[in-house]
């Protein structure tokens, strides 16, 4: 099991987006996806959240302690 961090920061663009799919491209069964991005950018999360359901990837949301950080946790779906 591996795990893949990638940092959607500052902001949400295109080059980040051509970084989401290309770690979705590698990511095994067994692996988990780990974005990060800025709690001020949470609402481009929907974004994100597209690409996964369309992937087929399971995904967790959540914040960080400090109120700074927004994190979603992916796996692949199992069978």
């Amino acid at each position: 099991m591996a795990d893949i961090t990638i940092h959607l920061e500052p902001v949400i663009n295109e080059q980040g987006i051509a970084r989401l799919q290309s770690a979705l491209n590698v990511l095994g069964e067994d692996d988990e996806l780990n974005i990060v991005m800025e709690a001020a950018d949470a609402h481009q999360a929907g974004r994100v959240t597209e690409i996964l359901e369309a992937g087929g990837f399971d995904y967790q949301p959540r914040g960080s302690h400090d109120g700074r950080l927004y994190q979603i946790t992916a796996r692949r779906k199992t069978k």
